[in-house]
C-alpha cells in the first residue's frame, strides 16, 4: 500500500500531454455515413430515371468513400503530398471506366471493334 502513495507524480503532473480524444469525431463521421447510407436506400426506392439514380448513387458513394478514408484511414492528418498520392489515381479510374461504358456501348450496338475478330 505505500508503494501507491510514493510522491512520483503522474502523468499529468509532469506536463505529458495526452493524445487527443477523436471519439466525438469518430461518431460524428459514424452518423453521417448512416444520413448518407439511408439516402442511397431511400433513393433507390425513387422512381425515376436510372442515369439520374446512378449518377445520385455514385456521388453518394464517393462522399462516403472520402469520409471513410479522411477520417477512419486518418488521411485528413497527413501531409498534403500523401493526400495528393492517395486520391491521384482517382481520375485514372474515372476515365478507365468511361472508357470500359464506351466500349461495352459499341459492342452493344452491333460496331465491329478492330481487337475482336469473328
Amino acid at each position: 500500500m505505500s508503494e501507491h502513495a510514493s510522491s512520483v507524480p503522474h502523468a499529468t503532473d509532469a506536463g505529458v500531454q495526452r493524445a487527443p480524444d477523436h471519439r466525438r469525431t469518430y461518431f460524428r463521421i459514424f452518423w453521417v455515413l448512416l444520413v448518407l447510407t439511408i439516402l442511397e436506400v431511400g433513393f433507390s426506392y425513387l422512381k425515376i430515371d436510372k442515369r439520374v439514380i446512378s449518377a445520385i448513387m455514385v456521388s453518394l458513394a464517393l462522399s462516403k468513400a472520402s469520409f471513410v478514408g479522411l477520417y477512419y484511414m486518418h488521411l485528413k492528418y497527413e501531409k498534403r503530398s500523401l493526400l495528393w498520392l492517395a486520391f491521384l489515381p482517382l481520375p485514372l479510374a474515372g476515365s478507365y471506366a468511361v472508357f470500359l461504358l464506351l466500349d461495352a456501348f459499341n459492342l452493344l450496338r452491333g460496331v465491329p471493334v478492330p481487337w475482336v475478330h469473328q
